[in-house]
């Protein structure tokens, strides 16, 4: 079910080629066995911040709808972290990745995407994500970023298709912890206060949502990334290189 978009994510706003994968096998971080279940009982939840509360909010193309509700009810954990591995395991095992819906990013709504339970590239896999993480009581947040190379490529040539990720920030225990929702990578020692990210991606927004920016398809994207673009300093990039470890928690849904 997942052959495709294990090898790579292909859309109209984010590509990755094949070597990705190659490449992250060489990075630090922990071997995760996913034949092995994860300890959780080390990790202890403190409250929650008022600001951080608000991160358990609904947006607006990320209301709990019955669907979404039904699906965080299935999920138990003694922890937001334990919560939060088998909520990616969930979408991981569950939805499926189709290519030819990139065209539709950002258009659709959490809603949507948990009725088809299909997936058209990075930008629905986070947002699939960080609704069911609100839905099991883990504040989360969407980090979209542009990457550094188109930006310095786009200065030369305006009619190059945007390009970024989108990743996603969960508070887990006491601060916010980085994930990849699309390679299930969850990145250890992470700083919030950077706004370099892993692989060339740069801070552009935190939102709730897509259409809390007033993004709701490519070309509104477009509209609301290229004066970054135009601007940016590729000497502000400095690789953070993070070690990652593997989201797995497969052994819950056998």
């Amino acid at each position: 079910m997942k052959k495709l978009y294990k090898i790579a994510d292909r859309g109209s706003w984010i590509v990755f080629p094949v070597i990705f994968l190659v490449l992250l096998s060489a990075c630090t971080g922990t071997q995760v066995d996913p034949r092995v279940p994860p300890d959780f009982s080390g990790y202890q939840d403190q409250p929650l911040p008022p600001e951080v509360a608000v991160w358990l909010v609904e947006g607006p193309q990320t209301k709990f709808t019955p669907n979404i509700i039904a699906v965080a009810n299935q999920i138990r954990g003694a922890n937001r972290r334990e919560r939060m591995y088998k909520s990616v395991d969930y979408v991981w095992a569950n939805f499926e990745y189709d290519n030819w819906l990139n065209d539709k990013a950002f258009a659709r709504s959490a809603a949507e995407l948990f009725e088809t339970r299909v997936l058209g590239g990075c930008s629905d896999f986070a947002l699939a994500q960080v609704a069911l993480f609100r839905a099991v009581g883990v504040p989360a947040r969407m980090v979209l970023t542009a990457n550094t190379e188109w930006m310095a490529d786009f200065k030369e040539n305006d009619l190059l298709i945007t390009t970024g990720h989108v990743f996603i920030e969960a508070y887990l225990e006491d601060r916010w912890h980085l994930i990849d929702s699309t390679y299930r990578l969850l990145f250890e020692g992470y700083n919030p206060r950077l706004r370099s990210f892993p692989r060339n991606e740069y801070l552009f927004k935190r939102a709730k949502d897509y259409w809390s920016l007033g993004i709701n398809d490519v070309a509104s994207l477009d509209r609301v990334y290229q004066p970054m673009a135009k601007i940016f300093d590729l000497a502000a990039y400095e690789d953070p290189k993070y070690p990652v470890t593997k989201v797995y928690a497969r052994w819950t849904w056998d």
